[in-house]
């Protein structure tokens, strides 16, 4: 920062320098940092086409999550975007599975002749269940 209260356009352009060096070496770094994740991006994508071509580090050390940097668990998934996997695996089969028996008591119902008795199968699991 410049002196405030100063004529000494030397010690002015002086300061005014420094605070440029110092946002400028700010500003590479974080572009040198962005690169250099970029760059490990590729080269555990390029590791997970071509095994052979990875270097010299163990195949546990190699796996990383696809979507963040941690170590992957299963499926190049890290521990918590796996539970979530799971989790929304778990989800759409419950709502096929619902959908599908809703579907096959509506098929029951449009079978029976106008005015007859409704009268559920066991087969199906009830409705009115929470899920």
């Amino acid at each position: 920062m410049p002196p405030r209260k100063t004529t000494d356009f030397g010690l002015l352009f002086e300061a005014l320098v420094e605070d440029l060096r110092i946002q400028i070496a700010a500003s590479v770094d974080r572009t040198l940092s962005d690169f250099n994740k970029r760059l490990a991006r590729l080269e555990r994508r390029l590791d997970h086409l071509d095994p052979s071509s990875a270097e010299g580090e163990t195949a546990a050390n190699r796996r990383v999550c696809s979507l963040c940097a941690r170590t992957a668990v299963a499926r190049g998934l890290c521990s918590a975007h796996y539970q979530q996997w799971r989790y929304r695996q778990r989800k759409s089969k419950s709502v096929n599975v619902n959908h599908n028996s809703v579907t096959a008591v509506a098929n029951e119902v449009q079978e029976l002749p106008v005015g007859a008795p409704l009268i559920l199968s066991t087969k199906t699991p009830d409705i009115a269940t929470p899920n």
